[in-house]
């Protein structure tokens, strides 16, 4: 799971992401890695068992898997259980690629609330959540969002405005650059 989070912690996240949207009227989006980890990508598939079991509302969510592991298999053969509550639609999900560059394009595609009431996490587009706001989904953070995930918990704890993961942003760039010229 992310730093700090519980599956209790997701499903609350969960919870607000399908509050937000029948008031926005919009589809929600629950993002799920796409690493190749198997225990840390277990923690998506198993909040949205618990969410489901305690779900009823009247909105279907869209639930985006991906990756190498066998997580996104979990999450794909993911069923209502029979005594679930009536007229609350299970969730349809969305195999959106092994690699990481194919999970965002997907992303970008089928995440298409546009709600002028809705804030998105950091105002970013669906493909870049993840990856720089990695709280947005129930898996473990990608290796590539780790100055993202203190960054976040710097902010929680400090309320700082996120210089952290700019300065490690910079970093990786200039040592790109390098790597170009040389």
């Amino acid at each position: 799971m992310n730093t700090n989070r519980t599956f209790d912690d997701v499903i609350a996240q969960w919870q607000r992401e399908l509050d937000t949207s029948l008031e926005t009227g919009e589809t929600p989006v629950f993002y799920l890695n796409a690493g190749a980890t198997v225990l840390g990508d277990l923690a998506g598939p198993i909040a949205l068992q618990w969410l489901d079991e305690e779900r009823r509302d009247a909105i279907s969510p869209l639930v985006a898997a991906g990756g190498v592991g066998p997580a996104w298999l979990l999450a794909l053969l993911h069923t209502r259980l029979p005594d679930a509550p009536l007229r609350s639609p299970g969730a349809v999900t969305v195999y959106t690629g092994p690699d990481a560059a194919t999970h965002a394009a997907a992303l970008s595609v089928i995440d298409t609330r546009r709600s002028g009431f809705r804030r998105r996490p950091a105002e970013l587009p669906p493909a870049f959540q993840p990856t720089f706001v990695p709280s947005v989904q129930a898996g473990a953070a990608p290796l590539e969002s780790t100055s993202f995930v203190v960054s976040e918990s710097e902010n929680a704890t400090m309320q700082r405005d996120g210089w952290t993961a700019w300065v490690a942003v910079v970093l990786a760039v200039a040592l790109f650059l390098i790597a170009l010229v040389a």
